[in-house]
């Protein structure tokens, strides 16, 4: 079982874009320290999201705010051809297991000095990960920013965490504060956090696992 509280990352998705940059400075102050690009390409997922340049934007307006990590979820049917675009910027970029050129995406992240970590899901079982890798279980459809979560990533995540408890595992789509028992009982140590942490009162109700 996991000790301490999960690593958050806040995901932008859902805001306005006339409030990113001040909601995402409240968030560092309020303890956020890790940033969740997502970016998708309206054909594995809903179009949405962030290019790499526009979330370089926002990180560079989190001026004297250090110690920020980001991270991106490519939700590309080929992010082969993305990831440089975001590896100067991201300390770890998330791939789908679905994708045919995974492996060489991975190796693509990994050569350009990132880590790589692979996204599944809500249907892809949890064998199709590899052990050696983080995993961010969707608990909502790729790209269904809002939707309710799914409680079958719950069971997901402990399949994962029995395999291999030493990496990193995360849940992704509908988190909220409530769930956060449950996803550290069944292994989780990473949770991407959106409506429910920019909403309102969401840096009160997360103030306690933030880091």
């Amino acid at each position: 079982m996991t000790v301490g509280p999960p690593r958050v990352a806040g995901s932008l998705w859902s805001v306005d874009p006339a409030d990113q940059a001040r909601n995402l400075a409240a968030a560092v102050e309020g303890g956020m320290n890790r940033v969740h690009w997502d970016h998708a390409d309206g054909e594995f997922a809903a179009a949405g999201g962030f290019a790499s340049e526009r979330a370089a934007e926002l990180a560079g307006e989190l001026t004297g705010m250090s110690g920020v990590a980001h991270e991106t979820h490519v939700m590309f049917t080929d992010p082969l051809g993305q990831v440089d675009a975001w590896t100067d910027l991201c300390r770890r970029i998330v791939v789908h297991v679905e994708t045919p050129r995974w492996r060489e995406t991975v190796a693509r992240i990994e050569r350009r000095g990132s880590e790589a970590a692979l996204a599944l899901s809500p249907r892809t079982p949890a064998g199709a990960a590899p052990d050696d890798l983080a995993v961010l279980c969707m608990s909502v459809t790729p790209g269904q920013a809002g939707s309710t979560f799914d409680r079958a990533a719950l069971r997901k995540v402990a399949e994962l965490a029995e395999r291999n408890p030493d990496r990193e595992l995360g849940l992704d789509g509908g988190v909220t504060r409530a769930i956060v028992p449950e996803a550290l009982a069944a292994g989780a140590t990473w949770l991407v956090v959106g409506n429910d942490l920019f909403g309102p009162g969401g840096l009160d109700r997360w103030s306690d696992v933030l880091e």
